[in-house]
């Protein structure tokens, strides 16, 4: 290299594990690694709180984009005539939480782009775009290699999720590369990775929930056209809260990738 560059950047081109790939990266701002277990939590949740908050729009961007088909879905939602036809659309909603995930994990790419030397609002939303654009045939795969261990047990199924819920945040090219790098990532910090996806659920259920018990509940055999009226707000309002909050547990697992590189 010449003596014109910095020494941030050379350095890593002398880490004999390091990729290729990951030399001309930025590096990633993630809590000191030095502190102990307990406070490494307290402090990635922390950091990707600061981080979710300091990039809100951008994020909140990329999180329209990544759950652009939940959002489109909601959007094309009417007010059921009655309660026959409410039933499908209680449905709707509940399944636009239970495929939420996919776009979530996809979300992780675009928090990854965060993380990095802090960058002006829209640059770091156009690095984030860059990235859920990469990031999707590879999260596709992930997705298929999920949906078919869950076919054949529902273990392999759930570890297969933990393992490759870091796949978005890799900036290995090619495939597998960004999914065998996920799998090292997370199983560097099992635990941790784990409870963020556990998380990731939990504020989807809580989600659903919340939105039921404030528009559904109780809705009677003959609703009123108000209460027709909340159905149709039951699922718009599942699709804009998650809009809103799956920033921040995508900003967790992308806290978690960067970790584990230093």
């Amino acid at each position: 290299m010449g003596a014109d560059v910095p020494a941030a950047i050379a350095l890593p081109a002398l880490a004999p594990d390091r990729a290729p790939s990951d030399v001309t990266d930025p590096a990633p701002l993630v809590p000191d690694p030095q502190v102990g277990a307990g406070n490494r939590s307290g402090g990635v949740i922390g950091f990707a709180i600061r981080t979710w908050l300091g990039h809100i729009v951008p994020l909140t961007l990329l999180s329209a984009i990544a759950l652009s088909p939940l959002v489109a879905l909601a959007a094309r939602v009417h007010a059921p005539a009655d309660a026959a036809a409410a039933r499908p659309v209680i449905q709707l909603g509940w399944t636009l939480l239970a495929v939420a995930w996919l776009g979530q994990l996809l979300l992780v790419g675009g928090a990854a782009a965060m993380l990095t030397d802090p960058p002006s609002q829209l640059r770091a939303f156009t690095r984030g775009l860059l990235q859920l654009i990469r990031a999707v045939l590879p999260c596709l795969v992930a997705a298929l290699a999920v949906a078919i261990g869950s076919l054949a047990l529902v273990m392999p199924g759930l570890m297969l999720l933990v393992l490759l819920s870091l796949t978005a945040a890799s900036r290995e090219r090619g495939l597998p590369a960004p999914l065998l790098d996920s799998i090292a990532a997370a199983r560097r910090q099992l635990p941790a990775v784990a409870l963020a996806v556990l998380a990731l659920f939990a504020l989807d259920a809580a989600v659903g929930l919340i939105a039921y018990r404030a528009f559904l509940a109780p809705l009677p055999a003959k609703p009123s056209p108000t209460q027709l009226a909340a159905v149709h707000d039951f699922v718009r309002a599942i699709a804009l809260v998650l809009v809103i909050l799956s920033p921040l547990p995508a900003t967790v697992l992308a806290t978690l990738r960067a970790r584990a590189q230093t």
